[in-house]
């Protein structure tokens, strides 16, 4: 094949990336390489600011009541009222929460910070579904594929970056400086949508004063009425990733202290870690994309719990620096696998004009099985750092058993 034809052929094959998809992706560039920066660090800064794992936990409890509270208004902002308004205005407003972080005296003033900031994830829902009416249904795999990848591709580097600088200042001044590039990219990624970002609903209502008003007074029965919706693999689906979001706060909030406290690693190494675990995921998320639109969304979400479980065990057992590496490999396997194979099957199920509100009902009802899960592993925590995990693996056996029984793939995707 010559080079021509091979230019050619990737062209082709990358050809609906493009108007709203190619400006979202741009502007993840900046927002996922400094959370990126963040997320090995983040619980260390918490309790470096005098925040205890019990603490820590109920930190995370309130950001996801916050979120959960703001999903369903911000589902009915995007069906009714439109999708760009919200994501523009409220990238503004999540930049600025994070002068609260820089600033911090102590744990309170970053928990004013994440308040502020799940405030201003009402966007999310729009976010959600802007991005799937703008990926072709035959290309679902490949288009989350490519959200999943290409903005990860400058987060290789960041947890290097962000560890150099705790290891070198110290975890408060070095994750300081971290959040001061948070706020500096977050304000790109915002003119970024201001700018190129188009409006995809038809015939939007114009957004007045006291739509979140009406917004929030019709939250309960939008649950209700989206529920009503679902066709019954759907709601197999969302039973399932309920389980399997009760899971996620206690890797995201304590696999760094337990880095730190169990295993003996430093903040470069730890930094280093997340690397591999990134550039795994980067490595493999194209062609893991194609696998999902060729096995199917079930089998991919399936064949991403096999490596979750084993090697959630091996992160556990892990007592250096090589055996945390295989543990993270085989989780950037499993991500690259599930978060396609996840989305592809929300956007075959889910009709575009009900997207906005039926994709918020599902993340809202996942967030909100968070609340208590994030308090709860800050418990576990304190009284054996291996607990959370244990719990972890017993859920993730749950999801799968839900998966392999209830859920089958659509043989009509939705458009």
């Amino acid at each position: 094949m010559s080079v021509l034809s091979l230019l050619t052929k990737i062209r082709a094959e990358f050809s609906f990336m493009r108007g709203n998809l190619l400006t979202l992706i741009v502007s993840w560039l900046f927002v996922f390489f400094t959370f990126s920066m963040i997320s090995p660090f983040e619980s260390p800064f918490f309790r470096e600011l005098g925040a205890p794992p019990e603490i820590i936990g109920l930190m995370g409890s309130v950001g996801s009541l916050v979120l959960g509270l703001v999903r369903i208004p911000g589902a009915v902002i995007a069906d009714r009222y439109g999708r760009r308004q919200i994501i523009v205005m409220m990238t503004f407003v999540i930049a600025f929460s994070f002068l609260f972080h820089i600033f911090a005296p102590d744990w309170r003033f970053v928990l004013i910070g994440m308040v502020l900031s799940n405030l201003s994830l009402i966007y999310q829902p729009a976010l959600d579904a802007i991005l799937a009416d703008s990926v072709p249904a035959e290309k679902r795999g490949m288009g989350y594929a490519a959200v999943n990848v290409i903005p990860n591709i400058p987060t290789i580097v960041a947890p290097v970056i962000s560890g150099y600088l705790v290891a070198t200042d110290g975890i408060v001044p070095g994750m300081r400086m971290v959040y001061t590039v948070v706020f500096l990219c977050m304000l790109a990624a915002a003119f970024i949508r201001l700018f190129f970002l188009r409006e995809t609903l038809q015939n939007p209502q114009r957004m007045e004063l006291g739509a979140l008003k009406v917004a929030f007074s019709h939250s309960f029965s939008a649950i209700r009425e989206a529920w009503k919706d679902m066709p019954r693999t759907l709601r197999f689906v969302t039973v399932a990733f309920l389980v399997s979001a009760f899971e996620e706060p206690m890797f995201r909030m304590f696999t760094s202290l337990y880095a730190f406290d169990v295993i003996g690693i430093d903040g470069v190494e730890w930094g280093i870690v997340n690397t591999v675990w990134v550039a795994t995921t980067l490595i493999l998320g194209f062609p893991l994309g194609k696998v999902v639109d060729k096995i199917g969304r079930k089998r991919s979400i399936l064949a991403a719990y096999s490596m979750f479980i084993p090697s959630t065990f091996l992160f556990i057992s892990a007592r250096s620096l090589p055996q945390l590496f295989i543990a993270y490999l085989m989780f950037g396997v499993g991500g690259g696998l599930i978060m396609p194979a996840y989305n592809a099957l929300l956007a075959d199920l889910i009709p575009k004009e009900k997207r906005g509100r039926i994709m918020g009902t599902i993340v809202t009802m996942n967030i909100l099985a968070t609340v208590p899960a994030s308090a709860f592993g800050g418990f576990l925590y304190g009284a054996s750092p291996v607990y959370p995990f244990i719990l972890t693996m017993s859920l993730g056996v749950t999801v799968s058993m839900i998966i392999f029984f209830a859920v089958k793939d659509p043989k009509i995707k939705e458009s």
